[in-house]
């Protein structure tokens, strides 16, 4: 199958109805003097460019939570990806274009998990797409610059705007959605001036939220600081040196600052972790989304064991580490949060995922529904607590990204689930297609997902069934909110 798009003609697959093109330049390879430098548009080709395999990963040492399917890393990454039922212009598809996690370290647009030929089956054109990680993508300098991931992210809504069309998707209803760190850039996104109009509904799963009540937010100034110690590190703070390093000496260095080592006698967090995007007032406001309309609307959410994915059940944890995360995540009222855990009579195991789970997603994605409520966006607010026989087995329960494979229909591998799992990713599919297509999640028979309301404040639980529930906060929810308000 080929297509002209703007940079040429381009071949793709077809398979079970399903047209996808795969490793699609969407900008010039940040490489030598491009790296650390603003993405470039695409250049043009002569002949036919076969999109018919992944392009390489973003240079990282882990991270990714899928198969990346491809063995390839290069800092020539910067690649995205399509699939689609439709090529016809006029066919006006819904876009959905997915931003993948991996801590800003790891992951790329290729994992298994976030193919999109299931999706694309329920009539909307999907894109996923590499950015660069770790120092390559976050670093900040005042003599080199910062936000170089974001502005990747941006390049690439910029190739779906112009290019989309000829995927048979509509350039002026797009989705971005991401899970953990792509959701935390989906969030970022909205208070990003030039990103302004590339998208027009948000979906934010696992991160993105309000800053944790427990550390300090990842400031211009936070990021330098480390950024400063790795050049030190590398023997220089000037970029036409720092450029002719090989990529894996600057690999190595990012990895090493990175903030993936917890302190002594406590867990690793997310709230650990350096390489993040910084409000510079320039590529990212400095006051959350004062160039955006509330217009946006927003699906957002958490899982129920979100903690498992970075803490393990088969792994000893001790009485003095809990006690040290109590103080870490919630002082000063981790004598109540002590005295709450001893009552619910959990193991040391389980008061860990609960506390960390709560501190880390629940509080501050509650916060963050709030907040958006108050600045007049229509919100919808998800909690997502269904457990496959694998899980069950393995005892990660709704672990950290669990929800991926269901919302993409990616079930596998198929033994791992069971006919509930499949009826549950129909519906979260249709929920998720309806929010790209109108901007509200509707179950199949038609009836509409609840706003959220301060007033009569309900979520959907997603579950062995979908379901409108009040919103009932724990007490360790609403001990560790009080920090906040």
């Amino acid at each position: 199958m080929q297509i002209q798009i703007e940079q040429g003609t381009i071949e793709g697959i077809l398979n079970d109805s399903i047209y996808k093109f795969l490793g699609l330049p969407y900008a010039e390879a940040p490489v030598k003097e491009r790296r650390w430098r603003e993405p470039l548009p695409p250049k043009r080709w002569k002949g036919v460019y076969k999109a018919i395999e992944f392009g390489p990963v973003c240079p990282q040492k882990g991270g990714a939570s899928f198969d990346l399917r491809t063995l390839k890393q290069s800092e020539d990454c910067l690649y995205i990806n399509v699939w689609t039922s439709d090529t016809d212009k006029i066919a006006q598809q819904p876009v959905m274009v997915w931003i993948h996690g991996g801590g800003n370290l790891g992951g790329a647009g290729s994992e298994d998990a976030f193919d999109g030929a299931e999706l694309a089956k329920q009539g909307v054109t999907v894109v996923t797409f590499n950015y660069r990680l770790g120092a390559f993508g976050f670093l900040a300098h005042p003599n080199i610059g910062c936000n170089f991931a974001v502005l990747d992210q941006v390049a690439a809504l910029k190739w779906v705007t112009n290019n989309i069309e000829y995927f048979g998707g509509n350039p002026n209803n797009v989705t971005i959605f991401g899970e953990s760190a792509g959701a935390q850039a989906v969030r970022n996104l909205l208070s990003v001036k030039r990103a302004k109009g590339l998208f027009h509904r948000a979906i934010i799963q696992s991160a993105g939220f309000e800053p944790y009540v427990f550390a300090s937010e990842p400031t211009y100034e936070k990021v330098e600081n480390v950024t400063v110690d790795m050049l030190n590190k590398l023997g220089s703070s000037d970029l036409e040196s720092l450029q002719q390093l090989s990529t894996d000496t600057v690999l190595e260095a990012s990895t090493e600052f990175s903030g993936v080592f917890p302190p002594p006698g406590e867990v690793h967090t997310p709230a650990n972790l350096i390489w993040n995007p910084v409000p510079d007032g320039d590529i990212v406001a400095k006051q959350d989304w004062e160039n955006w309309n509330t217009d946006i609307p927003i699906l957002i959410g958490c899982v129920e064991n979100e903690a498992r994915y970075f803490i393990k059940p088969d792994m000893e944890y001790s009485v003095d580490t809990l006690s040290n995360m109590i103080t870490a995540l919630t002082e000063p009222v981790s004598d109540r949060v002590h005295h709450i855990l001893k009552a619910d009579n959990l193991t040391t195991y389980e008061a860990l995922d609960k506390l960390f789970t709560t501190a880390v997603w629940f509080e501050p994605c509650y916060a963050t529904v709030k907040r958006f409520e108050k600045l007049g966006h229509n919100i919808y607010y998800y909690h997502f607590s269904r457990v496959s026989p694998v899980a069950h087995r393995t005892k990660e329960l709704a672990k950290h990204t669990s929800e991926i494979r269901y919302i993409f229909g990616n079930l596998n591998p198929k033994g791992d689930y069971d006919e509930k799992d499949i009826t549950i990713s129909k519906a979260l599919q249709h929920a998720w297609v309806s929010f790209a297509r109108n901007g509200i999640p509707s179950n199949k028979d038609s009836s509409l997902w609840p706003r959220y309301d301060s007033k009569l404040p309900y979520m959907t639980l997603i579950k062995n069934e979908i379901l409108s529930c009040p919103i009932e906060l724990t007490s360790l929810t609403r001990t560790i909110h009080s920090l906040r308000v």
